[in-house]
């Protein structure tokens, strides 16, 4: 399962959740405007930082937009999708 923490009007929330949707995966989405999702984020990933993405079924986890989308690629992208 992969659970995405983002933030409303954040630019690099919107890319990470841009390429989750791009690949057509299913994903949770936790805003941290919502009561207690910072409190959830802050002890998994150890900082108020958003995006932030759990991986569940790899282990993984990971803050950065850019990171989180060659992740995302690598992992559940074909070869030819960009």
């Amino acid at each position: 399962m992969l659970t995405l923490y983002v933030r409303t009007n954040c630019p690099f929330s919107a890319m990470a959740l841009k390429k989750l949707e791009d690949l057509n995966l299913e994903f949770e989405e936790k805003n941290v405007a919502d009561e207690g999702v910072v409190d959830e984020l802050i002890a998994l990933g150890g900082k108020k930082q958003e995006p932030f993405l759990v991986d569940s079924e790899t282990g993984k986890s990971m803050y950065e937009s850019d990171a989180i989308t060659e992740y995302l690629q690598e992992q559940y992208g074909s070869k030819d999708t960009v």
